[in-house]
């Protein structure tokens, strides 16, 4: 899935008013050429998005006159097309919430959030959003599988261990969505369960050394959890 994002180009303002004025539904465009590698064709009839694309020449490189960098001279004017305006293969989904059988975690989870004195609450949610942090209560998205709700409950989780009081306010938005998200992947992949941390963190932008830096707050808080999960289902061998 990244690597389909990857294909496409960050658009200038002016090109992204352009692609608005000109089509103000287009969600992912591309170049003609660009979909049919992508396994799409633009339609028969369809007309083109007009925007500028720079155009370049190989010039000697001040600081080392033996090579050469490409200088932009200009612009000239291209043609991109919304998927709107294509058929063919569909694109691509990215997950965003763990895969996989998550009906024996979840409950374990569950018990763990009530263990800890966090409110959880199950509720209707849209879009990409799936949970929500409140100090000392979560909410989860209903409308995901067991896999999800155990994945997001860990990382809601993350945060009320990790974030409480100064901590919330001295990190940034992605500075704690890194660390939570990283503690639910180290926690999901113990446990068998396919984790979309990669893909969250993409969304995040996240650097590899912004994860290095709270490696040591991840661990903790991810070992933390660890242990109570395996305690859980100690008890729940023992019981049976």
């Amino acid at each position: 899935y990244l690597g389909f994002l990857s294909r496409f180009h960050r658009y200038s303002l002016h090109n992204t008013m352009a692609i608005w004025i000109h089509c103000p539904h287009a969600t992912h465009v591309a170049g003609y050429r660009a979909w049919q590698k992508l396994g799409r064709q633009v339609r028969k009839g369809e007309k083109g998005i007009p925007v500028f694309a720079p155009c370049t020449q190989a010039v000697p490189d001040p600081e080392d006159k033996d090579e050469k960098i490409r200088k932009v001279i200009g612009y000239k004017t291209v043609y991109v097309f919304d998927v709107s305006q294509t058929e063919g293969k569909p694109l691509p989904e990215a997950p965003i919430v763990a895969q996989g059988d998550g009906s024996q975690l979840l409950p374990v989870m569950e018990g763990i959030a009530f263990d800890l004195g966090v409110g959880l609450e199950y509720t209707s949610m849209s879009g990409s959003h799936h949970g929500t942090s409140y100090g000392g209560r979560i909410e989860v998205d209903s409308g995901i599988d067991d896999a999800g709700r155990a994945s997001v409950i860990i990382h809601e989780l993350a945060h009320e261990l990790l974030h409480k009081g100064a901590d919330r306010m001295l990190l940034s938005a992605r500075e704690r969505e890194t660390e939570a998200e990283s503690t639910a992947y180290v926690v999901c992949a113990h446990f068998g369960l396919e984790s979309a941390a990669p893909n969250y963190l993409a969304l995040w932008e996240t650097e590899p050394n912004q994860i290095v830096r709270a490696f040591q707050r991840i661990r903790d808080v991810a070992a933390s959890l660890i242990d109570m999960i395996e305690v859980k289902f100690k008890v729940e061998e023992v019981c049976a």
